[in-house]
């Protein structure tokens, strides 16, 4: 066949030399083929409808059979009784991904939901068990044999803390039964970071994503039948809201290839990068920085307080002398953490605000650094009567033992407010903010503008504030432009967590992870059990290190053993700061390691580095299968060693964790 064709029999069929698709006359999708193997990615014909819209009321609008047109190397897939839609799907000579844009327009009812593309029914090979799922929720988490494992029943551990209650899967992941179906579906932006998945196994692969320039809000699905008849299916739903007569542009990417989640990785970057380029530059102190040490125990949301304004310095010393410049408080407004809200006037109980001020400004002539904690999500409901009506939604969440209404981010009273707090903090001397549940929490569906309402606020933020530093918590490329820590929280989704998802795609964005002592109680036991490779992961992958100082709750001054783990994991790190927050991660690209070895590839400017996770403490190797020798090597661990070597191989020290220094040539 030639390189781009279209074939019309019984079926519409399209493809180049790489992939095909082929559709039923009724718009259906019957198949789609990787040429390279030939191998047919659908293989249970379930649900193979590719388009849904519903009206206000969810009601499905009825799709008529559609007409198909070849033209200029776009198939054009045209419904015109009930809806004005047309799919519009370009494929290109020799490339592995076809572009699909759906053009709607509303015509009758008023539309709420569009799901495009909805693709069904797909596994890998000849088994759906060595399949592996990536999917962007929050930095992102790598399912095996999703098919399985989201049919599946997952453990879960409830965890008393204070007046908090929390739910912790083990194991496993939270689904929802739609049908027959067991369902994954996030929004994004928050939890879910990126708008793309992939779907693989060691041979081929699938590559799903969305090309949105308009900030629409977008959820991503993800669902199986189970095992008792095999097949994932993936689609976008986008809350669009178009009324009588508006018209909605959506495009997508679509991409067959040969079972490596990194080639799309690669393509979404571009994409997004070159559409949505950062915005913000980091303060240089933070680019050198070893981490942060987080105070929640000024005032508690019960009212107990266990440090005062005066303690701050004290405060600072302590963890400076542990290695940390920078110093997280919370609980430092009226009423206290998960309380006050909007109340970010310095506690007077505590000190007040001229104390506040003053300690701050004590600690920055040390060489500190303060970040100090505030949430844009949520507003107590007895505070009410603090901001404009209109701000709030009908949206009640419950933390600890208090009730909070949410904000609706794109209501510019709101932005104002966060504003003007931002600006008071940076009077009082602090170096940054800290923008709670930002990308953790959950957007609103009811709310359209949710995404464009908080890129607004990041927007004026930066635009005054470019020389502080912002973290928010959660993970998501849209925000990220705009701050300079995002919180990633990988002890609680432990089992399927992949920050190397979100790492690789975006090694520009530096993340950051709590690290737990082996001994603590603000967490369950399992956290305390996996501290160690908390810390260890968390070194090979470059993030930027929370840890807890809260007496007895949760404070590596109880972790005698650990402690010295820590410092050890510092110490290295700070040896590795101009890879870990400025070169370029490469993952494990090319990088093969024998025995339990975990190791990262590095990239900046013409030399790379290598973090190493040895669990084992056994003397093992590295293999360079992308750089070529003669290397000049340096190893740093609890000793240091430097040699030349002329093959590809590279010594891995016994100690757990190392790093290794390469330079090509002689």
């Amino acid at each position: 066949m030639p390189n781009l064709y279209f074939l019309e029999y019984n079926y519409i069929i399209l493809g180049n030399s790489l992939f095909e698709f082929a559709f039923e006359r009724d718009g259906r999708l019957r198949w789609i083929i990787n040429k390279l193997n030939g191998e047919n990615y659908i293989k249970n014909h379930y649900n193979r409808w590719i388009l849904k819209v519903l009206d206000a009321d969810r009601k499905e609008l009825k799709l008529e059979k559609p007409t198909f047109l070849w033209k200029e190397s776009k198939l054009h897939i045209i419904y015109r009784d009930h809806l004005d839609a047309e799919i519009v799907i370009e494929v290109f000579p020799d490339n592995p991904e076809s572009i699909w844009t759906l053009k709607i327009k509303n015509t009758s009812s008023h539309i709420m939901d569009i799901i495009f593309p909805h693709i069904s029914g797909i596994y890998l090979g000849n088994t759906w068990k060595d399949n592996y799922l990536v999917y962007p929720y929050i930095a992102g988490e790598r399912l095996k044999n999703p098919i399985e494992t989201l049919a599946g029943k997952s453990s879960k551990i409830i965890w008393d803390w204070q007046d908090y209650k929390y739910t912790y899967i083990v194991d496993g992941v939270g689904t929802v039964k739609d049908g027959d179906l067991f369902v994954r579906e996030l929004p994004y932006t928050g939890p879910l970071s990126m708008a793309w998945l992939d779907y693989y196994n060691e041979n081929v692969g699938f590559y799903l994503a969305s090309y949105d320039e308009d900030k629409t809000l977008t959820y991503l699905r993800i669902e199986t039948p189970g095992p008792e008849y095999p097949g994932m299916g993936f689609s976008f739903r986008k809350r669009s809201q178009l009324s009588s007569g508006e018209e909605g542009i959506f495009k997508y990417g679509i991409g067959i290839h040969s079972g490596d989640w990194h080639w799309g990785a690669d393509r979404y970057r571009k994409w997004f990068n070159r559409t949505f380029p950062k915005v913000k530059t980091t303060p240089e102190w933070l680019m050198k920085s070893s981490g942060l040490v987080a105070h929640y125990d000024f005032r508690y949301q019960s009212g107990i307080s266990l440090h005062n304004f005066d303690d701050i310095p004290i405060l600072f010393e302590k963890a400076k002398k542990s290695g940390f410049d920078h110093l997280f408080i919370s609980g430092w407004n009226k009423n206290g953490f998960d309380n006050g809200y909007p109340l970010y006037i310095p506690d007077e109980r505590l000190g007040g605000e001229k104390r506040f001020r003053g300690k701050i400004l004590e600690t920055n002539s040390m060489g500190g650094h303060i970040t100090t904690y505030i949430n844009v999500r949520i507003v107590n409901t007895a505070h009410t009567d603090k901001v404009p009506k209109d701000v709030l939604t009908n949206h009640i969440e419950r933390y600890g033992a208090v009730d909070f209404y949410v904000a609706d981010p794109s209501k510019e009273e709101w932005q104002n407010l966060i504003l003007e707090t931002i600006e008071r903090l940076i009077n009082y001397g602090v170096s940054g903010v800290y923008l709670d549940e930002l990308s953790m929490a959950p957007a609103l569906e009811d709310i359209p503008n949710w995404i464009k309402g908080y890129t607004e606020l990041l927007d004026k933020i930066v635009k005054k504030y470019n020389n502080k530093v912002f973290i928010i918590e959660g993970c998501s490329d849209m925000y990220g432009r705009y701050v300079d820590l995002q919180l990633v929280s990988t002890f609680f989704y432990w089992h399927t967590s992949y920050p190397e998802l979100f790492r690789y795609t975006f090694p520009e964005y530096m993340l950051v992870d709590m690290l737990y002592p082996d001994y603590q109680t603000m967490r369950p036991s399992f956290v305390s059990m996996i501290s160690k490779d908390l810390i260890s992961r968390a070194f090979i992958t470059g993030m930027y290190p929370w840890i807890y100082d809260l007496t007895l709750d949760n404070s590596f001054d109880n972790s005698e053993g650990l402690r010295d783990y820590l410092n050890h994991f510092l110490k290295l790190r700070l040896l590795g700061i101009n890879f870990f927050n400025s070169g370029q991660f490469l993952d494990d690209l090319n990088l093969k390691a024998n025995g339990n070895i975990r190791a990262k590839l590095y990239k900046k400017d013409d030399q790379y580095m290598i973090a190493v996770w040895n669990k084992d403490n056994v003397k093992g190797e590295l293999e360079l299968k992308s750089l070529k020798p003669p290397f000049k090597i340096k190893v740093i661990s609890s000793s240091e060693s430097s040699y030349k070597t002329n093959n590809n191989i590279v010594d891995v020290p016994k100690e757990v964790l190392s790093l290794i220094f390469i330079k090509e040539g002689k």
